[in-house]
């Protein structure tokens, strides 16, 4: 058992607004960075199946491991987990194995942060890669870690293996380099279109006439609203069958991405159609970033922030949703100098007090 006296504890209610995993992820990279224990009850207490599944868990072991973290409720379906890290992690090979199609990506952002505020290190992450509710690899690459790296963050990612939900079994490698300079991006307001970038893809056992009508339905829907994108088609191998449409947006240093993942009875042409008006939806706002992104950056803003020499950090984002607001919630419980003020329709401002 863990003796939890005088050990300072931060505690967090799971069950808080989205109630899921990322109140979890978020928790256990601020605790290692701030070098700050905490204990979290009613862990995704509003899913279907509450408690630690086998991704979150491997979140948890992985954190552990690169903290050296006294830890205490680290087992299946535990709703409670006091963590409490005892030293920065090391730069050395990390290579955790979550042993089904859970998200390699959810993983490598909650380990992104800690690494970077330390010594770096490199990371060989196997489960999926391109799975339902998660940012794909892709999507990771072209879209997340650009916008990252304006913070200061910087690592590199190579795909080995694929993982297509639901047998996963994909593979990724990431170099994470220790943070130089911490700073905060000058943005331009809104977003206009500069560049279109579209990567259709799918498993090798699948017909090559999958990823053309994929892209092509794409196309045409861009076209009529006078868009025009490169299309890069590639095919790979996976342990399951699957397919994917990305769609990354490019103005200045501002990205937006979309994806859509194809399943058995899904046509090709509906992944398409389905990516190319996530995107025309995006674009009918003022905002400068989709919703995915709005929350992601929380994050790196709020650290640059209570490490940088700035003092203020203002964006815009397409939606207001529940993990945005959350995500706010659960920083504001570990990082008392920021505050984060929410407005619609998607006015997002970051403080230091």
């Amino acid at each position: 058992m863990v003796s939890t006296e005088d050990k300072g504890l931060l505690f967090i209610d799971g069950s808080y607004g989205e109630g899921g995993g990322q109140l979890l992820r978020s928790a256990l990279s601020l605790s290692i960075i701030l070098n700050k224990p905490f204990k979290i009850k009613n862990i995704r207490a509003n899913r279907p199946k509450p408690g630690l599944q086998p991704q979150h868990l491997t979140c948890v072991k992985a954190c552990q491991r690169i903290s050296s973290a006294l830890v205490e409720g680290d087992h299946l379906d535990s709703q409670e987990l006091i963590f409490i890290p005892t030293k920065k992690p090391e730069n050395k090979l990390y290579h955790f194995q979550i042993g089904t199609a859970g998200s390699t990506s959810l993983l490598f952002q909650t380990l992104l942060y800690p690494l970077a505020f330390s010594q770096g290190g490199t990371l060989l992450l196997e489960g999926g890669t391109h799975v339902p509710y998660s940012p794909s690899y892709h999507y990771l690459k072209e879209v997340f870690l650009p916008l990252a790296e304006l913070f200061g963050f910087r690592a590199s990612l190579e795909l080995e293996r694929v993982g297509f939900y639901p047998r996963g079994g994909g593979k990724i490698r990431a170099k994470v380099w220790p943070i130089k300079e911490i700073k905060v991006p000058k943005l331009s307001p809104g977003f206009r279109v500069e560049r279109l970038k579209i990567l259709s893809l799918i498993s090798e056992e699948l017909p090559e006439h999958i990823m053309v009508r994929q892209a092509n339905s794409a196309l045409q829907i861009l076209k009529e609203n006078n868009l025009e994108g490169e299309v890069y088609f590639e095919k790979v191998k996976s342990s399951s069958p699957g397919t994917e449409l990305l769609i990354v947006a490019i103005n200045g240093l501002k990205r937006a991405g979309f994806s859509s993942l194809g399943k058995k009875g899904l046509p090709a042409e509906e992944v398409g159609r389905n990516t190319s008006h996530m995107l025309l939806k995006f674009l009918e706002t003022s905002a400068q970033f989709e919703e995915h992104l709005g929350d992601q950056l929380l994050l790196p803003a709020s650290l640059c922030l209570l490490q940088g020499k700035d003092k203020s950090f203002q964006y815009s984002v397409s939606k207001i949703t529940k993990h945005l607001l959350t995500q706010a919630w659960l920083i504001s419980q570990f990082l008392e100098n920021i505050k984060i003020t929410i407005e619609e329709p998607g006015r997002v401002l970051i403080e230091r007090r």
